[in-house]
């Protein structure tokens, strides 16, 4: 691979024509930095102006090599450098933290704060601007222990959350949002309504309704950071899509919107919280190949 020159004189321009059209390019956008005096919005309208002036010096009818050669090279060189004005000031280096299905994680922020991943969920944020905006985004299920400082904020689909410093348990999958507070105080708002939940208490959506409530045993809703799930009168469907994300499955169900179940099971082993899931309801069921799971009803 051939090395860029660098001229650093009229003199040294002379080489300049030795270069082949990539070293030429690169040693001209070498030439330039990003103005420190313009907003983004400044240095876009810039951009926009620049990438039209190109577009005019690349459409000029031109007879001769000499005529059109140089004009050219300068046009490729002008957008090198606001595609990388665009980066620069556009690219957001978002860091993406992931708990796979079957899998749950503990990362550690840059502010201190820990984040309990469940399975199947991931939140992320700006680095470079983290120290001054604490703000996250979340899909899945997370618990949070916020260290204190200036407001900490959480993005769902479903819901924003802020806080200062606490704990707390948010489930954010689909169209259902739950959160539990373990300490301090919590801030959840969701379109134009919104609450606060102080530890002990629990906001979720319910028919698009954000209600909060007491909760009787606060601990149980963030079991799953030992491996337990329990549940109270809840659709067995959503039984199966958390049995799914803690062992890396797929189900194959009949028709059981109706089922309701009661209980819990422990994600260190399938067999066992299949038998506890499906012999109660009155469910079969077969493990296939590439961790395919059928369910079936049984014949009375």
């Amino acid at each position: 691979m051939s090395m860029v020159k660098e001229l650093h004189n009229e003199q040294d321009k002379s080489d300049f024509k030795n270069m082949n059209t990539g070293e030429q390019i690169l040693w001209r956008s070498g030439q330039y930095s990003v103005p420190t005096n313009l907003t983004k919005q400044q240095a876009f309208k810039k951009l926009l102006e620049t990438i039209s002036e190109i577009e005019n010096i690349s459409n000029k009818p031109t007879r001769k090599l000499s005529s059109w050669y140089y004009p050219l090279s300068a046009a490729a060189a002008v957008l090198v450098i606001v595609v990388s004005l665009w980066f620069f000031l556009f690219n957001k280096p978002i860091e993406n933290l992931v708990a796979a299905k079957g899998q749950q994680t503990e990362v550690k922020l840059p502010d201190g704060s820990i984040v309990s991943m469940n399975a199947d969920s991931k939140i992320s944020y700006n680095k470079n601007k983290f120290d001054n905006k604490r703000y996250v985004k979340l899909e899945g299920e997370a618990f949070f222990n916020v260290q204190k400082g200036t407001t900490f904020s959480i993005t769902t689909n479903q819901a924003e959350i802020k806080v200062l410093g606490t704990s707390f348990n948010v489930f954010a999958r689909d169209n259902s949002f739950r959160i539990s507070c373990f300490t301090g105080k919590v801030l959840v708002r969701s379109g134009n309504q919104s609450v606060t939940i102080s530890s002990g208490e629990s906001a979720q959506l319910q028919n698009k309704t954000l209600l909060a409530q007491r909760e009787k045993n606060i601990n149980e809703t963030a079991l799953w950071r030992v491996g337990e799930f329990k549940y109270v009168n809840t659709s067995l469907n959503l039984i199966f899509e958390e049995i799914e994300r803690q062992f890396n499955v797929t189900f194959v169900l009949p028709e059981i919107d109706e089922k309701k179940f009661t209980g819990s099971f422990s994600n260190k082993n399938l067999v066992s919280a299949l038998d506890i899931v499906c012999i109660p309801m009155g469910l079969s069921y077969e493990i296939g190949s590439n961790s395919k799971i059928f369910i079936k009803t049984k014949s009375h």
